[in-house]
Protein backbone atom coordinates (compact mmCIF):
# COMPACT_ATOMS: atom_id res chain seq x y z
CA UNK A 1 0.00 0.00 0.00
CA UNK A 2 1.53 3.21 -1.10
CA UNK A 3 0.79 6.41 1.01
CA UNK A 4 2.51 9.46 0.77
CA UNK A 5 0.12 11.84 0.26
CA UNK A 6 -2.44 12.18 3.26
CA UNK A 7 -5.25 14.34 3.09
CA UNK A 8 -6.83 15.67 6.58
CA UNK A 9 -10.14 17.88 5.70
CA UNK A 10 -11.36 20.03 8.64
CA UNK A 11 -13.94 22.07 10.05
CA UNK A 12 -12.35 22.56 13.45
CA UNK A 13 -15.63 20.67 14.62
CA UNK A 14 -15.13 17.83 17.74
CA UNK A 15 -15.52 15.40 14.71
CA UNK A 16 -12.44 16.53 12.78
CA UNK A 17 -10.64 16.72 16.04
CA UNK A 18 -11.17 12.61 16.70
CA UNK A 19 -9.79 11.76 13.20
CA UNK A 20 -6.48 14.00 14.09
CA UNK A 21 -4.37 11.24 15.30
CA UNK A 22 -5.47 8.62 13.28
CA UNK A 23 -3.96 11.02 10.09
CA UNK A 24 -0.69 11.71 12.07
CA UNK A 25 -0.69 8.11 13.24
CA UNK A 26 -0.70 6.73 9.31
CA UNK A 27 1.35 9.42 7.97
CA UNK A 28 4.01 8.35 11.06
CA UNK A 29 3.72 4.69 10.09
CA UNK A 30 3.91 5.19 6.10
CA UNK A 31 6.68 7.97 6.64
CA UNK A 32 3.34 10.79 4.59
CA UNK A 33 3.28 14.15 4.33
CA UNK A 34 -0.03 15.24 5.69
CA UNK A 35 -2.29 18.12 3.91
CA UNK A 36 -4.37 19.52 6.22
CA UNK A 37 -7.49 21.37 4.04
CA UNK A 38 -10.08 23.68 5.39
CA UNK A 39 -13.15 24.77 2.98
CA UNK A 40 -14.50 27.76 3.58
CA UNK A 41 -18.08 28.36 2.54
CA UNK A 42 -19.88 31.29 0.71
CA UNK A 43 -21.22 33.46 3.94
CA UNK A 44 -18.86 31.22 6.34
CA UNK A 45 -17.02 34.88 6.82
CA UNK A 46 -20.40 36.76 6.50
CA UNK A 47 -20.22 39.03 10.19
CA UNK A 48 -24.56 38.79 9.69
CA UNK A 49 -24.36 34.53 9.87
CA UNK A 50 -25.01 33.26 13.36
CA UNK A 51 -22.06 30.57 13.67
CA UNK A 52 -20.06 33.60 12.56
CA UNK A 53 -21.08 35.88 15.67
CA UNK A 54 -19.62 33.00 17.65
CA UNK A 55 -16.15 32.74 16.86
CA UNK A 56 -13.93 34.42 18.73
CA UNK A 57 -13.59 38.51 18.70
CA UNK A 58 -15.77 37.79 14.96
CA UNK A 59 -12.92 37.55 13.47
CA UNK A 60 -12.46 34.45 10.45
CA UNK A 61 -9.75 35.03 9.74
CA UNK A 62 -8.26 34.84 12.70
CA UNK A 63 -10.14 32.14 14.01
CA UNK A 64 -8.95 29.96 11.39
CA UNK A 65 -5.23 31.15 11.75
CA UNK A 66 -5.89 30.03 15.56
CA UNK A 67 -7.66 26.84 14.73
CA UNK A 68 -4.70 25.70 12.16
CA UNK A 69 -2.00 26.41 14.86
CA UNK A 70 -3.22 24.16 17.35
CA UNK A 71 -3.26 21.41 14.31
CA UNK A 72 0.62 22.34 13.99
CA UNK A 73 1.34 21.80 18.03
CA UNK A 74 0.23 18.06 17.56
CA UNK A 75 2.33 17.15 14.95
CA UNK A 76 6.19 15.99 15.71
CA UNK A 77 8.99 17.76 14.03
CA UNK A 78 9.89 15.05 11.97
CA UNK A 79 6.58 15.01 9.88
CA UNK A 80 5.91 17.22 6.96
CA UNK A 81 2.92 19.12 6.96
CA UNK A 82 0.95 22.20 4.76
CA UNK A 83 -2.17 23.94 5.46
CA UNK A 84 -4.60 25.50 2.54
CA UNK A 85 -7.54 27.18 2.78
CA UNK A 86 -9.86 27.55 -0.06
CA UNK A 87 -13.21 28.68 -0.76
CA UNK A 88 -16.03 26.44 -2.49
CA UNK A 89 -19.83 26.18 -2.79
CA UNK A 90 -19.80 22.79 -0.70
CA UNK A 91 -17.06 21.44 1.41
CA UNK A 92 -17.09 18.00 -0.43
CA UNK A 93 -17.03 19.50 -3.64
CA UNK A 94 -13.21 21.30 -2.27
CA UNK A 95 -12.24 18.26 -0.55
CA UNK A 96 -12.69 15.91 -3.82
CA UNK A 97 -11.55 18.72 -6.33
CA UNK A 98 -8.64 19.14 -3.97
CA UNK A 99 -7.61 15.37 -3.56
CA UNK A 100 -7.55 15.44 -7.42
CA UNK A 101 -5.53 18.35 -7.82
CA UNK A 102 -2.73 16.89 -5.18
CA UNK A 103 -2.83 13.50 -5.92
CA UNK A 104 -4.00 12.30 -2.54
CA UNK A 105 -3.20 8.92 -1.83
CA UNK A 106 -5.41 8.50 1.66
CA UNK A 107 -8.05 10.69 3.33
CA UNK A 108 -8.58 10.71 6.96
CA UNK A 109 -11.68 13.09 8.03
CA UNK A 110 -14.16 13.09 10.94
CA UNK A 111 -18.03 12.33 10.57
CA UNK A 112 -20.62 13.85 12.66
CA UNK A 113 -22.97 10.82 11.27
CA UNK A 114 -26.28 12.30 11.17
CA UNK A 115 -29.30 10.48 10.80
CA UNK A 116 -33.09 10.51 10.21
CA UNK A 117 -34.75 12.58 7.80
CA UNK A 118 -31.70 15.02 7.24
CA UNK A 119 -29.31 11.80 6.75
CA UNK A 120 -31.22 10.20 4.33
CA UNK A 121 -32.06 12.98 1.97
CA UNK A 122 -29.13 15.62 2.58
CA UNK A 123 -26.29 12.55 3.59
CA UNK A 124 -22.80 14.16 4.95
CA UNK A 125 -19.86 15.38 3.92
CA UNK A 126 -18.09 12.51 4.53
CA UNK A 127 -20.31 9.90 2.75
CA UNK A 128 -20.37 11.60 -0.18
CA UNK A 129 -16.10 12.18 -0.43
CA UNK A 130 -16.29 8.19 0.52
CA UNK A 131 -19.11 7.07 -2.31
CA UNK A 132 -16.76 9.96 -5.09
CA UNK A 133 -12.83 9.81 -4.08
CA UNK A 134 -10.75 8.42 -5.83
CA UNK A 135 -8.47 7.52 -3.06
CA UNK A 136 -9.63 5.31 0.05
CA UNK A 137 -11.22 7.08 2.84
CA UNK A 138 -10.83 6.88 6.89
CA UNK A 139 -13.72 8.17 8.71
CA UNK A 140 -13.70 8.48 12.30
CA UNK A 141 -16.87 9.39 13.74
CA UNK A 142 -17.87 11.19 17.17
CA UNK A 143 -20.20 10.47 19.89
CA UNK A 144 -20.47 7.13 19.22
CA UNK A 145 -21.82 4.51 22.21
CA UNK A 146 -18.89 2.18 22.86
CA UNK A 147 -16.82 3.23 20.13
CA UNK A 148 -13.52 2.21 20.22
CA UNK A 149 -10.86 5.52 18.95
CA UNK A 150 -7.84 3.99 18.44
CA UNK A 151 -4.92 5.27 16.18
CA UNK A 152 -2.76 2.57 16.95
CA UNK A 153 -4.54 -0.18 15.71
CA UNK A 154 -4.26 -3.48 17.04
CA UNK A 155 -7.02 -5.40 15.81
CA UNK A 156 -8.77 -5.17 12.11
CA UNK A 157 -11.68 -6.34 10.33
CA UNK A 158 -12.46 -6.46 6.81
CA UNK A 159 -15.54 -7.16 5.58
CA UNK A 160 -15.89 -9.41 2.95
CA UNK A 161 -18.81 -10.16 0.31
CA UNK A 162 -17.18 -12.06 -2.46
CA UNK A 163 -16.81 -9.21 -4.99
CA UNK A 164 -13.44 -7.98 -6.63
CA UNK A 165 -14.04 -4.92 -3.79
CA UNK A 166 -13.87 -6.93 -1.20
CA UNK A 167 -10.74 -8.85 -2.36
CA UNK A 168 -8.93 -5.90 -2.80
CA UNK A 169 -9.57 -4.20 0.41
CA UNK A 170 -8.89 -7.75 2.18
CA UNK A 171 -5.28 -7.26 0.28
CA UNK A 172 -4.99 -3.67 1.73
CA UNK A 173 -6.08 -4.37 5.12
CA UNK A 174 -2.99 -7.10 4.91
CA UNK A 175 -0.35 -4.60 4.49
CA UNK A 176 -1.74 -2.38 7.09
CA UNK A 177 -1.99 -5.16 9.59
CA UNK A 178 1.56 -5.87 8.84
CA UNK A 179 2.54 -2.50 9.52
CA UNK A 180 0.83 -2.02 12.84
CA UNK A 181 1.58 -5.28 13.71
CA UNK A 182 -2.17 -6.08 14.11
CA UNK A 183 -4.47 -8.76 14.21
CA UNK A 184 -6.35 -9.00 11.10
CA UNK A 185 -9.97 -10.99 11.24
CA UNK A 186 -12.33 -11.31 7.89
CA UNK A 187 -15.90 -11.64 8.23
CA UNK A 188 -18.57 -12.67 5.68
CA UNK A 189 -21.89 -12.40 6.84
CA UNK A 190 -24.46 -14.53 5.26
CA UNK A 191 -28.15 -12.01 5.24
CA UNK A 192 -31.34 -13.85 5.81
CA UNK A 193 -34.25 -11.24 4.49
CA UNK A 194 -37.50 -12.54 3.01
CA UNK A 195 -41.06 -11.44 2.28
CA UNK A 196 -43.08 -10.65 5.48
CA UNK A 197 -46.01 -13.35 3.76
CA UNK A 198 -43.57 -15.91 3.25
CA UNK A 199 -41.91 -15.37 6.73
CA UNK A 200 -42.46 -18.34 9.10
CA UNK A 201 -42.46 -21.44 6.23
CA UNK A 202 -38.85 -19.63 5.32
CA UNK A 203 -38.08 -19.49 9.03
CA UNK A 204 -39.12 -23.27 9.20
CA UNK A 205 -37.23 -24.19 6.00
CA UNK A 206 -34.39 -22.50 5.79
CA UNK A 207 -33.58 -22.95 9.70
CA UNK A 208 -32.71 -26.81 9.01
CA UNK A 209 -30.00 -25.17 6.33
CA UNK A 210 -28.15 -22.78 7.85
CA UNK A 211 -25.25 -24.34 9.81
CA UNK A 212 -24.39 -26.62 6.16
CA UNK A 213 -24.94 -22.85 4.25
CA UNK A 214 -22.26 -21.65 6.91
CA UNK A 215 -20.15 -24.19 6.64
CA UNK A 216 -19.86 -23.75 3.05
CA UNK A 217 -19.09 -19.88 2.99
CA UNK A 218 -16.28 -20.68 5.32
CA UNK A 219 -14.95 -22.96 3.29
CA UNK A 220 -15.34 -21.14 0.03
CA UNK A 221 -14.16 -17.91 1.86
CA UNK A 222 -11.11 -19.55 2.85
CA UNK A 223 -10.63 -20.74 -0.89
CA UNK A 224 -11.26 -17.33 -2.28
CA UNK A 225 -8.74 -15.74 0.16
CA UNK A 226 -6.39 -18.30 -0.40
CA UNK A 227 -6.11 -17.22 -4.37
CA UNK A 228 -5.29 -13.87 -3.06
CA UNK A 229 -2.30 -14.63 -1.03
CA UNK A 230 -3.79 -14.43 1.99
CA UNK A 231 -4.01 -17.40 4.07
CA UNK A 232 -3.82 -18.25 7.49
CA UNK A 233 -6.35 -15.05 8.32
CA UNK A 234 -8.70 -15.58 11.03
CA UNK A 235 -12.30 -16.31 8.82
CA UNK A 236 -15.51 -15.91 10.21
CA UNK A 237 -19.23 -16.18 8.95
CA UNK A 238 -22.22 -14.92 10.57
CA UNK A 239 -26.09 -15.51 10.07
CA UNK A 240 -27.51 -12.24 10.29
CA UNK A 241 -31.11 -11.88 10.78
CA UNK A 242 -31.32 -8.90 8.62
CA UNK A 243 -28.88 -6.54 6.63
CA UNK A 244 -25.21 -7.05 6.64
CA UNK A 245 -24.37 -3.48 8.03
CA UNK A 246 -25.75 -4.22 11.16
CA UNK A 247 -24.23 -7.59 11.87
CA UNK A 248 -20.57 -6.37 10.72
CA UNK A 249 -20.94 -3.23 13.38
CA UNK A 250 -22.10 -5.60 15.88
CA UNK A 251 -19.56 -8.27 15.53
CA UNK A 252 -16.93 -5.73 15.41
CA UNK A 253 -18.47 -3.97 18.85
CA UNK A 254 -18.08 -7.80 20.43
CA UNK A 255 -14.84 -8.29 19.29
CA UNK A 256 -13.50 -4.78 20.15
CA UNK A 257 -12.15 -4.41 16.43
CA UNK A 258 -9.95 -1.05 16.37
CA UNK A 259 -10.58 -0.61 12.62
CA UNK A 260 -12.97 -2.16 9.32
CA UNK A 261 -11.57 -2.39 5.95
CA UNK A 262 -14.30 -2.33 3.12
CA UNK A 263 -14.50 -2.24 -0.68
CA UNK A 264 -17.40 0.04 -1.80
CA UNK A 265 -19.27 -0.14 -5.17
CA UNK A 266 -19.59 4.43 -5.41
CA UNK A 267 -23.04 3.74 -5.73
CA UNK A 268 -25.37 6.73 -7.04
CA UNK A 269 -28.09 8.30 -7.82
CA UNK A 270 -31.66 6.24 -7.84
CA UNK A 271 -29.74 3.25 -6.77
CA UNK A 272 -27.70 4.24 -3.85
CA UNK A 273 -31.29 6.76 -3.05
CA UNK A 274 -33.24 3.36 -3.19
CA UNK A 275 -30.89 0.69 -1.40
CA UNK A 276 -28.19 2.73 -0.28
CA UNK A 277 -25.40 0.83 0.30
CA UNK A 278 -23.69 -1.69 3.18
CA UNK A 279 -20.60 0.36 3.31
CA UNK A 280 -21.91 3.72 3.66
CA UNK A 281 -24.17 2.14 6.18
CA UNK A 282 -21.25 1.07 8.24
CA UNK A 283 -19.78 4.11 8.24
CA UNK A 284 -22.80 5.86 9.17
CA UNK A 285 -22.88 3.35 12.28
CA UNK A 286 -19.65 1.39 12.96
CA UNK A 287 -18.23 1.43 16.64
CA UNK A 288 -14.68 2.13 14.94
CA UNK A 289 -13.22 3.77 12.16
CA UNK A 290 -13.76 2.55 9.07
CA UNK A 291 -11.41 2.77 6.11
CA UNK A 292 -13.05 2.23 2.10
CA UNK A 293 -11.59 1.48 -1.14
CA UNK A 294 -12.69 1.02 -4.39
CA UNK A 295 -11.28 -0.48 -7.60
CA UNK A 296 -7.94 1.07 -9.56
CA UNK A 297 -10.11 1.26 -12.28
CA UNK A 298 -13.46 2.74 -11.27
Amino acid sequence: MEIKKILFPTDFSQAANQALPHALKIAQKYEADINVLHVATPYSDDPNAPGYQQLEEGNFKEYIEKSLGEIYQAVESSQKVTTEVVREVAPATGILDFIEEKGIDLTVMGTHGHSALSQFFLGSVAERVVRHAPCPVLTVAQDRKEYRNNPDYQNILVAFDFSEYSKKAACEARDIASQYGARLQVLYVVEQEVHPAFYLKWRESIARELPQIAEEAKESLKSTLGEEGLQDLDVHVEIGDGKAHAQISKFARANKVDLIVMGTHGLSGLDRILLGSTTERVVRIASCPVLTFKLDNE
